[in-house]
């Protein structure tokens, strides 16, 4: 019997397509991981939660798909195959971020929903690969030589991919677009593999019309999904959406109704204008009359809506602020937005105050003067100014800018979100609260929002343990927010002495809660709001994010969970 003669090598064009493939295939095979588990992070909060359970899903998924694959015993049907994976891949994969947003909004079971999406991306991506190997095998049928072509060029695309998400895709495009862009590439991946290997293909007829049909539906589904996407949106809050902006830190939501303005950062609930003013005042006020004297260079971390600043600037002596928040958008938002910036008073507009780029830190060149005019009748006609206070607005982490900024303040205001993730967690650790002791000059204050010490008590007091063990003389403070419920803040002073705010603001400060009363009574906590019963200091720190946990795992009750900030309002 001849023996067959050897298959003749592929052309140039066949071997520089299938690099090409498995590049792109590792690439947007760890772009999906990133985005579904990214989309669920907006969604659910708890980061650490949703990439692990989501990655480990689609992880296992793959792993299920390799053997899978092997059950396929015609050769002559591998390129067809994965011809229809690189379809059905594309098709889901490029729908799954705005599935999961209608999934949120309208169905009780949405995590069913979540996991089934990642079970099935994750094995179409798992079917990828052990399909190029076989069909590689061709030409290559070494098995050293095929797996090492095949695995460097594929773990080389997640390099890739990896880079290009953090890079490119998050920064420029919402999540539904990044999913969208990435499953019509699939479908382009699909096309260029059904024209290179139209000869080796069965089921042609059955293929095009498949690879048609999809691209029809995801053309149709792109064009669709704004309006889904907002209907879906509005069917979360109670309020009309006045605003939303999506942004690589965040998804911003401005609701209400006339006068009325409410922000949700994620869902989240941040602020409502009918009652923002306690939550700034206490934020603000104690830590200025704690001082001892009159304050005058204050920093605020966290805060993009300019609130705080507005509190800051009723204070004459107060000459420079400088805001510190992580999103450009945001406070972008503060300075342009009409409804926020009249709540804010203007104190971040554009005319005054010089944004900076996110990986900024800026110079004297870049701040910008804040004046108002004389109050005296005839330098007012006149139409003379006075300086009231310099405005910096820096946007970038507030960690990295305690460590590499040099400057000091009289005082210290961290405005940061709840600690409900490792990267908020690290802004109450006991770390952080050690870098900020070299920005206070000689007796500055620090206070920090801290939580509820109702709904998240041991939360509230490990912030208040982590505190102390940093050096902190610490002043534990709470207010009633109809909005939040029972709202706690802590007034630290590097040292033994504890600081103690007393009297009133300078006159001309108005404030519409803060009283001397109200102030006495702030530091009053009734037993059940108490600290939890123990000598031990409950320590947050940078590896062990105890605050965080708290936060996560919340007070018991005893009847429906109490849980301030979600989107039902």
């Amino acid at each position: 019997m001849t023996p067959a003669a050897p298959e003749p090598p592929p052309s140039r064009t066949i071997r520089w397509f299938l690099a090409l493939v498995v590049l792109f295939l590792g690439g947007s095979g760890l772009v999906y991981e990133y985005c579904l588990s990214t989309v669920a992070t907006h969604l659910l909060g708890n980061s650490i939660e949703q990439f692990s359970i989501i990655i480990a899903l689609m992880l296992s998924a793959m792993g299920i798909a390799g053997m899978a694959q092997g059950w396929i015993k015609n050769k002559a049907n591998l390129a067809a195959i994965f011809v229809a994976v690189e379809i059905l891949l594309g098709t889901v994969g490029g729908t799954s971020a705005v599935l999961l947003y209608l999934a949120f909004a309208y169905l009780e079971h949405f995590r069913f929903v979540l996991y089934l999406l990642a079970v099935t991306i994750g094995f179409g991506i798992g079917m990828e690969i052990p399909l190029l190997m076989r069909i590689n095998q061709r030409w290559q049928p070494q098995l050293r030589h095929n797996m090492g072509q095949v695995f460097s060029l594929d773990y080389l695309g997640a390099l890739g991919g990896a880079l290009i998400w953090a890079f490119i895709l998050l920064p420029l495009y919402a999540l539904d677009k990044i999913s969208l862009i990435l499953g019509l590439v699939n479908l382009g991946v699909a096309l260029l593999t059904m024209a290179i290997f139209w000869r080796q293909l069965t089921h042609r007829l059955a293929l095009v019309v498949l690879l048609v049909s999809s691209v029809a539906g995801l053309t149709a589904f792109t064009l669709g999904s704004p309006r889904l996407v907002h209907t879906a949106r509005q069917h979360l809050y109670a309020q009309p959406i006045q605003h939303q902006l999506q942004t690589p830190y965040q998804d911003i939501v401005i609701t209400g109704r006339g006068a009325r303005l409410t922000l949700f950062l994620n869902g989240r609930l941040q602020l409502d204008s009918e009652d923002e003013f306690i939550y700034h005042e206490m934020l603000v006020h104690p830590a200025l009359m704690a001082l001892g004297r009159p304050p005058r260079d204050v920093l605020v971390l966290g805060g993009g809506d300019g609130l705080a600043v507005r509190e800051i600037l009723k204070w004459p002596s107060v000459r420079r602020v400088t805001l510190v928040d992580l999103d450009p958008a945001m406070t972008h938002l503060a300075r342009t937005y009409a409804p926020l910036v009249k709540l804010n008073g203007g104190s971040l507009r554009s005319d005054r105050v010089r944004e900076l780029p996110p990986a900024g830190i800026s110079d004297a060149k870049t701040v910008r003067t804040i004046y108002k005019y004389a109050e005296r009748p005839r330098l007012a006609l006149q139409r003379y100014k006075e300086p009231v206070a310099q405005v910096r607005v820096r946007n970038l982490d507030a960690d990295l800018f305690i460590t590499n900024v040099p400057d000091r303040y009289d005082v210290i205001l961290a405005d940061f979100p709840d600690p409900r993730s490792p990267d908020l967690a690290k802004l109450y650790s006991l770390e952080f609260y050690l870098q900020l002791r070299h920005r206070l000059r000689p007796g500055g204050i620090v206070l920090t929002q801290a939580g509820s010490p109702y709904a998240t008590r041991r939360s509230y007091w490990c912030v208040y343990d982590t505190l102390r063990e940093a050096g902190y003389a610490v002043l534990p403070l709470h207010a009633y927010i109809p909005t939040f419920g029972p709202w706690g803040y802590h007034l630290a002073r590097y040292g033994t002495k504890r600081p103690a705010p007393a009297g009133l603001p300078p006159k001309g400060v108005r404030l519409r809660y803060l009283t001397a009363p109200v102030l006495a009574a702030s530091s009053v906590f009734p037993p059940h709001m108490q600290r939890p019963a123990g000598k031990e200091r409950r320590i947050s720190t940078r590896l062990d994010p105890r605050v965080m946990r708290y936060y996560i795992k919340g007070e018991p009750l005893s009847g429906p969970r109490l849980f301030a900030g979600t989107a039902k309002r």
